[in-house]
């Protein structure tokens, strides 16, 4: 894509005036790079501060080892991109990421049963993680208020005499522990550094009080590695998954579509049976998968990568909007927050949504205090950002703690073991039911809230006698072929 003319178009659109100064945003991930966005129609400057270096369309990032599994944004994800990048899907697609209808190109196997296709008109991207920083960083890059500070390390943050607000932060070259330690100053500062975030420790050396946190650990393991596509497969699905069910079928896996005619293989093993990241090893759990679909197709496949093994997956949940004070001008997001199981996709589409929070915290502040304070702001968005993160903890975690291996987290009460319960009905309807898996598909893209599910007409499909044997038509055609082929369009 031409950036320069991307930078021309939205120039002649009319600007919101900038009221504040300067912010920082610590972590180039998606929740950093989202957040940088935002802050561009509220700030004069905003600079990102990195760990690695420049983001590229072929490398993994060192610093998210977490991107070498397979990405696919959701759709609400994808609309949100959209809309603070406009062009940004075209580019991707043209770059070789593949669009799927979330009904019609995804064959998902659910408690021994293959999901009907349809056409769902739910649409979503998929490509690896750096063909999509590296679109994001390059328009980042280009724009006249944004500017990249590569492979620099953190290490505190600067405060007025008060201690009750940020005024900038202390960095220094990363990996260097003899380099000078420099402070850049501003007024705003986003902590947005991941899972290592330091925000807890910081937040204590200035005398608050760390957030509190959950952690529900399920023992998610993956094992990944990239293939070359076969150029006679003839099947019409993009993607395929088998989904691990609590409390007995602990394997999993899932195919998903890369640039440049691959596909991005994952091995997912839960309850700490983690998948073996050597030859052997990867394909004899191939093999034990309850469908051979994988291993049939993916034997004909020529491997390009080594199996790549992660475990740091559990869910985690920082409480900031529930910290007695707040120190003003500091905000966290993204996993410094929250950070969910990465089976079931929601860590970017959160990030995006989170941005949009913060866009319309921000908007809230000026219309109540123009350019006079950032204060309050603080405790303004980590509340906000804590509904936004509500409805897919729940969704993650309902899952996950129905794994007799789960720890951490408080017994469920009542309540929510009856939620957990028709939840866990929902999923095993899916095979059977397409308005049921069309359902489970709008939450789960975030475009409608989890409690959609209880609608009388779900929750009739979901509840009723039957709902989870396959029709006769069906019955029929599995006795004919086990494993049928869905079909889809094109």
């Amino acid at each position: 894509m031409n950036f320069q003319f991307y930078l021309h178009k939205n120039q002649n659109k009319p600007a919101k005036p900038a009221v504040y100064k300067h912010a920082i945003v610590i972590g180039g991930s998606i929740a950093g790079l989202t957040t940088a966005r935002v802050l561009t129609d509220h700030f004069e400057q905003v600079t990102v501060i990195e760990r690695d270096g420049p983001s590229d369309a072929t490398e993994f990032r060192k610093g998210a080892p977490q991107a070498r599994h397979p990405h696919a944004l959701l759709a609400r994800g994808q609309q949100i991109l959209e809309q603070q990048f406009p062009g940004l899907v075209a580019e991707l697609i043209e770059g070789g990421a593949v669009p799927m209808d979330m009904g019609r190109d995804f064959a998902f196997f659910i408690d021994g049963a293959w999901c009907q296709p349809y056409q769902s008109k739910i649409m979503s991207t998929a490509c690896s993680r750096p063909r999509l920083e590296s679109a994001i960083y390059r328009r980042l890059a280009a724009h006249p208020k944004v500017r990249f500070m590569h492979e620099q390390e953190v290490l505190g943050l600067c405060v007025d005499e008060q201690k009750v607000r940020v005024t900038g932060i202390q960095l220094r070259e990363r990996g260097n522990p003899m380099a000078a330690i420099n402070e850049l100053a501003a007024d705003l500062v986003v902590d947005a550094s991941g899972r290592d975030s330091h925000a807890p420790q910081w937040l204590e050396s200035l005398g608050y009080t760390a957030p509190q946190e959950t952690m529900i650990n399920a023992f998610p393991g993956y094992a990944t590695r990239i293939f070359k596509r076969p150029a006679d497969f003839k099947e019409t699905w993009k993607g395929l998954y088998i989904l691990a069910m609590a409390p007995n079928h602990s394997r999993g896996a899932v195919i998903m579509p890369l640039e440049g005619d691959r596909w991005h293989v994952c091995l997912v093993g839960m309850a700490g049976d983690y998948p073996p990241t050597d030859e052997e090893g990867f394909w004899n759990f191939l093999r034990s998968l309850p469908s051979s679909r994988f291993y049939d197709v993916l034997k004909e496949a020529e491997p390009l990568t080594a199996p790549y093994g992660y475990r740091r997956a559990e869910n985690r949940l920082r409480y900031f909007e529930k910290l007695p004070r707040h120190l003003e001008g500091f905000l966290a997001t993204g996993d410094a927050v929250y950070a969910f199981n990465p089976v079931y996709g929601q860590g970017m589409t959160v990030a995006a949504m989170a941005s949009l929070a913060l866009d319309e915290c921000l908007k809230a502040q000026r219309h109540q205090h123009g350019d006079q304070t950032l204060g309050g702001l603080a405790k303004q968005f980590q509340t906000k950002l804590a509904g936004v993160i509500a409805g897919p903890w729940q969704m993650a975690t309902g899952q996950d703690v129905l794994w007799p291996a789960c720890e951490g987290g408080q017994k469920p009460d009542r309540i929510t073991q009856m939620i957990n319960g028709y939840m866990e009905r929902v999923i095993r309807t899916m095979p059977y039911n397409i308005a049921v898996a069309d359902a489970f598909f709008h939450v789960q893209n975030m475009l409608k809230p989890p409690t959609s599910l209880f609608h009388p007409k779900v929750l009739w499909n979901v509840l009723r006698p039957g709902s989870r044997q396959p029709a006769l038509e069906q019955r029929v055609e599995r006795v004919m072929t086990p494993e049928p082929v869905l079909a889809s369009g094109d």
